[in-house]
């Protein structure tokens, strides 16, 4: 009823093409119905014209082999895809493990990497008001107002200034205080020393006796002064 094996086998290359597509998908690598079940008889005659080891005859040297080696690689990887369930399904949602052996794994870090590079994700934050930010962030809120506070290192600098000005006013105030008690003692000074001296210019056109006289006058009206303060002060 059945032919060997080997003519079954060829039966399944018969009349098959490479697909035309630039990116061709297992299914049409592999002539492979979508929803069918999986028959690999096709996959092994397809080994045996792309093996690398396989010793081509004349009417396939017109395939470089850099073509053949590159058929061969996609061959077996659409069989790897469309033999396993798992595989073929994650295929048929994402496209999974085509186009440079790609997996499912690479596509969730392409789709990770993807997500971290967008503004204002989620990924950098890591403290409790780094979630607080995001979230009002997201839903537009405004950052509310926090009290700002002085630093010990320039809390000290300020109240050192203080002290330091302080110190310059009062100095300022001793120093200008010291100079009008010296004006006062200079003026003091000058003014008996000008008293001093008007009676020396007083008495200088005087002979022996008119000084005489003149220092007794000038005491008796000491005297007599001395005496009307005492009377008036007595009691009545």
């Amino acid at each position: 009823m059945f032919g060997p094996p080997h003519k079954r086998r060829l039966s399944a290359a018969a009349g098959y093409t490479w697909p035309t597509s630039l990116y061709p998908t297992p299914y049409e690598i592999l002539a492979q119905p979508r929803g069918a079940r999986y028959d690999k008889a096709l996959f092994y005659e397809l080994v045996k014209i792309y093996h690398p080891d396989r010793n081509h005859t004349a009417a396939d040297s017109s395939i470089p082999q850099s073509v053949r080696l590159e058929r061969y690689r996609l061959v077996v990887a659409a069989n790897e895809i469309l033999s396993d369930d798992a595989k073929r399904r994650a295929y048929d949602l994402y496209g999974a493990g085509w186009r440079g052996n790609r997996t499912l794994q690479s596509l969730y870090r392409e789709a990770d990497r993807s997500w971290r590079n967008e503004p204002g994700n989620a990924s950098r934050n890591a403290t409790w008001e780094d979630w607080e930010r995001w979230r009002r962030e997201r839903n537009g809120e405004k950052e509310p107002q926090t009290p700002i506070f002085m630093s010990n290192e320039l809390f000290a600098l300020v109240l050192c200034s203080f002290v330091v000005m302080g110190s310059f006013a009062q100095a300022r105030r001793a120093s200008t205080h010291t100079v009008t008690i010296v004006e006062m003692h200079e003026q003091k000074h000058a003014t008996i020393s000008d008293g001093m001296r008007r009676q020396q210019d007083e008495k200088a056109p005087l002979n022996r006796h008119e000084r005489v006289e003149s220092f007794l006058r000038q005491r008796d009206s000491w005297n007599l002064a001395s005496s009307t303060d005492r009377d008036s002060e007595s009691p009545s």
